[in-house]
């Protein structure tokens, strides 16, 4: 019998089970042999065998890796025994039944997947049996694998196999209903048990005009046309409205295409306006006041497109916004309306205006830190001396960028709040024996990062909250800096401040800062706010790397700015540290160029565009916490706050005690050329 005594024990174990033949061979072809040839008896079998290096086994499992691939498997086999230790072995045996699936083998297959259940070996392999059961059109076995899918060929299929194997239809058709709720178009492995599911009465008119409004959100119109077509002859008017105000909101301001005769119309208005309010604030407002008279919507419908409105004037510097947000009851605003009636009155200069804000919070809003900060300004322009120093003494407190801007005004040190998180070494040396943190330590070290992540997440995020939380001081350890970041981060100890803002990539980043003139402190705040030092990251734009480098981005710096030349740069160069490392720095010392070295301006430069930037630079002078606080993207206004903090960490952890903010207090912000 064998137990769990060591890493990689149960892998032995198990090998030994199939060498034996005690799973009944496995099939290669129409020869069944076990998967390992017995170890034949030798005059040297006595002689202790020298174990493989760790690096000779990663070499190793990366060759007969390949082999499996290339369908080379005696090859395999023969030099899979020397690896039978390694954390990644169980990839090679997932990847050889893979490539054999049969009947045959399905013992063999049983008890890989019983063994890996819930982790990412079990999930390739179990896909791709089933499959294989597929092919087979083996329903029986199919339910019996199935364990819940995001493929939505194997959802239908199991919804298809389990309508004609069930006698309970009554719990069969809400799944059935779920499945068909897509905005997408669906495989045609579900066309027969939706056709059963509809003839049982559920595709009801309800539930086409939810998918269909799906589908116009997803842009989906040929799906939408089809949908339409489903709904009663006299309401698909209301299915061709979804669809055409989806790809022209401007369709609202035909009035006529609204009769009034389905109060489903009064969404299909509220969806238009709503992006229209974007596009023509104008054509949104005379809408608006329309069908206020034409329909009969509730107070809060009400109050939320009169905030809408406000929220998009105030977006773009209308003088008017505040006006309209003000109007509102202040305590029905969203956090966002919050946000730009505080940015309005700012802008402004109307402080009695931010007090009466203030007042208009929830008790627990009131602790927050911007808007405590924007209280202890508005009692200092007001003359209230004392009450200001104590809501700024307050603030200055945190380690966050309204606590660092606080502190400046006090001319007080920063404050880390340092408080590192306690794992015992036993917790660590227990977490290093788990076999998925083993596998997922090992294709680390391979640079398979994709593949990290997903054995890391066995624990780091499914584990016990003691367990995510020694994952997370273990991967520091391991110089596996995102996952600490985000690991620390999802159990709560954000105050671990070395290990959320690690001094990762040193020497690179000290280098390439140096090559160009800019302060260490500023290009780690950018890589820790842009990637969080994951070397792999691709946002969905497309930026890629420790500093998120457009391609784009890469050839303007390649050919436009001063340097050596960096050649061609593929979007893989641009996942290479040194290379991303190399590509962003210039291009944040070509932003500090063109800005007169105001790296504020570079910042959101480097986010949002310089072009955008420019337009948001105002004509008359304006106070710098007071721009940022009107920045009218969300995205740029959160990242300049976040790096201008990370920055001010940055330089105390390493060893710069200067309060970085202090000269921002009189900074003023206004467009070159302008009157400031």
């Amino acid at each position: 019998m064998f137990h769990y005594c060591a890493p990689g024990f149960h892998q032995i174990a198990r090998s030994f089970r199939l060498s034996l033949g005690l799973a009944a061979g496995f099939v290669l072809g129409s020869l069944m042999v076990p998967v390992f040839p017995p170890v034949q008896a030798t005059e040297n079998s006595n002689l202790p065998v020298q174990p493989l290096s760790i690096e000779a086994q990663r070499e190793l499992f990366l060759s007969v890796e390949q082999q499996i691939s290339q369908r080379r498997f005696n090859d395999a086999r023969s030099q899979m025994q020397s690896l039978l230790g390694y954390p990644l072995y169980p990839y090679l045996e997932a990847e050889f039944l893979a490539q054999n699936l049969s009947y045959a083998n399905e013992e063999v297959i049983a008890e890989f997947l019983n063994e890996y259940a819930g982790t990412p070996l079990d999930n390739s392999l179990r896909r791709q049996w089933l499959n294989f059961l597929i092919d087979q059109n083996d329903a029986e076995r199919f339910l019996l694998y199935y364990q819940g899918s995001g493929n939505a060929g194997l959802q239908c299929r199991y919804l298809d196999y389990l309508w004609k194997t069930t006698d309970n239809l009554a719990a069969l058709w809400p799944q059935v209903t779920n499945q068909w709720l897509s905005g997408e178009s669906l495989p045609s492995t579900c066309d027969s048990v939706f056709n059963a599911w509809t003839e049982a009465g559920y595709r009801t008119e309800f539930v086409v005009w939810q998918r269909l409004l799906l589908a116009t959100e997803a842009r989906q119109y040929s799906l939408a046309r089809y949908l339409t077509r489903l709904l009663p002859s006299d309401k698909r008017y209301l299915g061709e409205l979804a669809r055409r105000i989806q790809a022209n909101p401007a369709t609202v301001m035909q009035f006529e295409l609204f009769p009034g005769q389905d109060e489903r119309e009064q969404e299909i208005v509220l969806r238009a306006l709503h992006r229209l309010v974007w596009r023509d604030i104008d054509q949104a407002k005379r809408a608006w006041q329309h069908y206020q008279q034409h329909f009969q919507y509730d107070q809060v419908t009400a109050n939320d497109m009169h905030e809408r409105i406000g929220i998009t004037l105030a977006v773009r510097g209308e003088p008017n916004a505040r006006e309209w947000l003000l109007d509102l009851p202040l305590a029905t605003l969203s956090e966002t309306g919050k946000q730009w009636a505080l940015a309005s009155v700012l802008k402004a200069g109307r402080w009695d205006q931010v007090v009466m804000l203030y007042n208009s919070l929830s008790s627990e809003e009131k602790e927050q830190g911007q808007w405590r900060y924007w209280r202890a300004r508005a009692l200092e322009q007001l003359r209230f001396d004392d009450e200001s120093v104590q809501e700024f003494e307050h603030v200055a407190g945190s380690r966050s960028y309204y606590g660092f801007l606080a502190a400046a005004r006090l001319q007080q040190a920063p404050q880390l709040q340092y408080e590192p998180v306690r794992v015992e070494p036993e917790q660590i040396a227990a977490l290093r024996n788990e076999p998925s943190v083993q596998r997922a330590l090992e294709f680390f070290k391979l640079n398979r990062l994709l593949e990290a992540r997903r054995e890391w997440n066995v624990i780091g995020m499914r584990g016990t909250y003691e367990q995510q939380v020694a994952t997370s001081v273990l991967a520091h350890e391991e110089g596996w800096y995102d996952q600490a970041i985000f690991g620390l981060a999802r159990t709560g100890h954000f105050h671990d401040v070395e290990r959320r803002f690690p001094l990762a990539y040193r020497d690179l980043l000290q280098a390439q800062a140096e090559a160009n003139g800019l302060d260490v402190a500023w290009v780690y705040a950018i890589a820790r706010r842009e990637s969080a030092f994951r070397a792999d990251a691709v946002s969905p734009a497309g930026a890629r790397g420790l500093l998120q480098v457009m391609p784009g981005t890469a050839q303007y710096v390649t050919r436009r700015t001063p340097g050596p030349n960096l050649g061609r740069v593929t979007n893989h160069r641009l996942l290479q540290p040194e290379d991303n490392v190399r590509i962003g720095t210039r291009y944040m010392a070509d932003l500090m160029r063109r800005t007169n070295q105001n790296w504020i301006i570079a910042t959101a430069g480097y986010n949002a565009g310089m072009n955008r930037v420019v337009e948001w630079l105002p004509q008359q002078p304006l106070d710098f916490d007071i721009w940022v606080e009107n920045v009218p993207y969300q995205e740029t206004r959160d990242y300049l706050k976040n790096v201008l903090a990370y920055k001010q960490i940055y330089s105390i952890l390493l060893g710069n005690e200067t309060q970085v903010l202090s000269p921002l207090i009189s900074l003023q912000m206004y467009a070159e050329g302008s009157s400031g």
